[in-house]
C-alpha cells in the first residue's frame, strides 16, 4: 500500500517537476524563483473558484444532449472556459504586473507555471481516487496539455504588451488556448460517453482517442516552436 501511494505521488508530482524546468530553463534570462512560486501558488488556488462553479452548473444542467452534446457541454462550459479564463487572470493580474515580465518569452514561462499549478492539484485530486494507473496516463497527456494552454495564454499577454501593433494578443489567445483545452476534452468525454452507452465500436474510440491525441501534438508543436523562436531572439 505505501509502495503504491509513493509511486502514485512521484507520477503525479514528477510530470510537473519536469515541465516546470522544462520552461525555466529555455529562459536565457531566469525569472525570479519568488515571482514563479506566487504564481504557481496562485495557480494551485483558482481550483476553488472553478470547483465551485463546476459544482453550480452541474446542479443547473439536468438535460442530456447525447454523447457528443454532453461531451461538448462538459468540456467547453464546465472545463476549458472557466480554467483558462483563471489561468488569464492569475498570468495577467499577477505575473505581468512584476517588473521582471519584461520580454515575450517570460509570458511562456509564467503561463506555464500558472497551469502547472493548476495541474497540480488537479492531478493529485484525480490520482487521489485512481491510483496510479491514472497518474501515469495523466502524466503525458492533460499534464502537458494545461502547460500548452498556459503557454499560449502567457504568448498572448506578451504579445499585447510588447507586440501591440501586431496580430495576435490575449482575446485570439485565449480563444486559442478554450478551443485546444475543449476540443481535447470533447473527444475524450465522447470517448468515455459512447463506451459507457455500449454504442461505439473499438475503431470508433481508438479514433476518438486520436482526435484528442492530434489537438495535443498541434498545440505542442507550436509551443515548442515558439519557444525556440522566442529563446533564439534572446540569444540574438
Amino acid at each position: 500500500m505505501f509502495l503504491r501511494f509513493v509511486v502514485a505521488a512521484a507520477l503525479t508530482l514528477l510530470p510537473i517537476y519536469v515541465l516546470l524546468r522544462f520552461f525555466y530553463t529555455r529562459d536565457v534570462h531566469r525569472e525570479p524563483r519568488s515571482v514563479l512560486i506566487g504564481t504557481f501558488v496562485r495557480g494551485v488556488l483558482i481550483i476553488v473558484p472553478i470547483l465551485l462553479l463546476g459544482v453550480i452548473l452541474s446542479l443547473l444542467w439536468t438535460a442530456s444532449w447525447g454523447p457528443w452534446g454532453n461531451a461538448l457541454f462538459l468540456s467547453f462550459i464546465l472545463a476549458a472556459l472557466p480554467e483558462e479564463l483563471s489561468k488569464l487572470w492569475v498570468i495577467a493580474g499577477y505575473s505581468a504586473g512584476q517588473n521582471c515580465f519584461d520580454e515575450p518569452m517570460d509570458g511562456l514561462v509564467y503561463g506555464a507555471t500558472a497551469a502547472l499549478g493548476f495541474a497540480a492539484l488537479e492531478n493529485a485530486l484525480y490520482v487521489f481516487s485512481g491510483g496510479w494507473p491514472v497518474a501515469l496516463t495523466r502524466a503525458f497527456t492533460a499534464v502537458p496539455m494545461h502547460a500548452i494552454t498556459g503557454a499560449i495564454l502567457g504568448y498572448g499577454v506578451s504579445r499585447a504588451r510588447f507586440d501591440p501593433g501586431k496580430p495576435g494578443g490575449r482575446i485570439p489567445a485565449v480563444l486559442a488556448a478554450i478551443l485546444v483545452h475543449g476540443g481535447y476534452n470533447t473527444f475524450l468525454f465522447a470517448a468515455d460517453y459512447t463506451a459507457t452507452e455500449g454504442t461505439a465500436s473499438v475503431s470508433r474510440l481508438l479514433s476518438l482517442i486520436a482526435g484528442a491525441g492530434g489537438i495535443l501534438l498541434i498545440a505542442a508543436i507550436w509551443t515548442l516552436r515558439t519557444v525556440r523562436r522566442l529563446r533564439r531572439e534572446q540569444l540574438s
